[in-house]
């Protein structure tokens, strides 16, 4: 039996979900014990974009909804893995798309209507945009096993 795709490239996904959980829980535990969020790397906007309006959806901080975003591609990665069902890592396109889109769209949120940036939160749109071209990858390696059946 051949693999489809390659343990390293999985890896890879698993261990980028691993970061960006890590960065989505600590901005929650920042916002829920109400601490202020230390900027790095001449960042000044970290406590301006968590405490802004757009900081929540339906009264949930974003960081919650980013916990459970790459909490899902980790364990799609981990199924994959272990099962070699395609079908998880098929599902890694959708949901990074969709992590790719909101990322995006935040990223113009800080710019134009808060004015101001948060590192972490630039550090999950490149998690979440580097997750998409893997998906990208992923779904090409997909798609050229399944035109060779």
């Amino acid at each position: 039996m051949t693999k489809i795709l390659s343990t390293s490239l999985l890896v890879v996904v698993i261990a980028l979900a691993l970061i960006g959980f890590a960065d989505s829980t600590f901005l929650l535990a920042k916002r829920l014990s109400g601490g202020p969020i230390p900027c790095v790397l001449g960042f000044t906007g970290c406590d301006t974009v968590s405490k802004s309006p757009y900081s929540v959806l339906w009264g949930i901080p974003l960081s919650a909804y980013g916990m459970v975003f790459y909490l899902g591609i980790g364990i799609l990665g981990l199924l994959y893995l272990d099962t070699k069902n395609a079908l998880f890592a098929r599902l890694l396109l959708p949901a990074t798309a969709l992590g790719f889109a909101m990322s995006a769209y935040f990223i113009y949120v800080q710019k134009f209507l808060i004015k101001a940036f948060c590192v972490y939160c630039i550090l999950s749109a490149i998690i979440s945009t580097i997750l998409f071209c893997l998906g990208v990858i992923i779904h090409g390696r997909l798609k050229t096993v399944s035109n060779l059946s």
